[in-house]
């Protein structure tokens, strides 16, 4: 339906998921985290589907969480991180068709899809550093699993979005696609997986996530604990309110 959260679409073997807050921007609000968690559990139980293509309504792919929803959809309930780590475990091959911007938990989301297409007019990019805040070790380990620790700090670090050449460069993104031929891109790719052996490419999947976890398996409580203490800091509460009244933060290291 048109006023659903995320539009859902199903195709003969595969389903498009369709981020639809076009007026936010596709920021990632309460309803839409509990739209994806419905749609990724018919994802899991149902067999006949092969692939998923996530995707965002209007002018971009998802700018993020909603920071005027922040404290409601942070803890109880269904939390981003569950629906990240759902997206993540799903039994299925995932891609991502990214136009317009891709930020923060927006480009998460796209990140833990396990195929990533952008048109030559994307944005991606991860912004906490500009508002105090510091995305979790799950999410920091993706990100050096793809791109690597030195390509990792430039996202981080700089918090500016890079363009479609440049997230190619990185292996941020595995094409890039002039802004007319996104879609059908994307529907190639979901229509040649769902067409491959359904119990080879789900075990392929299984294959890829036990090498990729055994390899980066290192203790992390302390960093946990360091990663609640930036997010709940002054800081942090300063950045959200500077980000909403459309001001520069006043940082005090506190």
């Amino acid at each position: 339906m048109a006023d659903e959260a995320v539009k859902v679409e199903r195709h003969p073997n595969y389903l498009t998921l369709s981020l639809n807050r076009p007026e936010k921007r596709n920021a990632i609000n309460r309803p839409m985290l509990e739209a994806l968690d419905r749609a990724l559990t018919t994802v899991e139980q149902d067999k006949s589907i092969r692939a998923v293509v996530f995707r965002g309504e209007g002018r971009g792919f998802c700018s993020g969480l909603d920071l005027r929803d922040i404290g409601e959809i942070g803890t109880g309930g269904v939390t981003p991180d569950k629906i990240f780590r759902r997206l993540r475990e799903l039994p299925v091959p995932t891609i991502a068709a990214i136009h317009g911007d891709a930020l923060t938990g927006g480009l998460v989301l796209a990140l833990l899809c396990d195929l990533r297409i952008a048109t030559h007019s994307a944005k991606l990019g991860m912004t906490p550093a500009r508002i105090g805040y510091l995305p979790t070790y799950f999410i920091f380990r993706r990100f050096v699993e793809t791109v690597g620790p030195a390509n990792t700090a430039e996202i981080m670090y700089l918090a500016d979005p890079v363009d479609a050449a440049r997230a190619r460069e990185m292996g941020l993104v595995h094409k890039a696609v002039p802004d007319d031929q996104l879609t059908a891109a994307a529907v190639a790719w979901a229509e040649k997986i769902a067409g491959n052996a359904p119990l080879s490419v789900r075990a392929m999947k299984q294959m890829i996530a036990r090498v990729v976890s055994q390899a980066f398996e290192v203790e992390h409580k302390d960093l946990d604990e360091l990663g609640n203490n930036v997010r709940s800091s002054q800081d942090a509460k300063e950045g959200v309110r500077a980000f909403l009244e459309k001001r520069k933060p006043v940082w005090k290291g506190e």
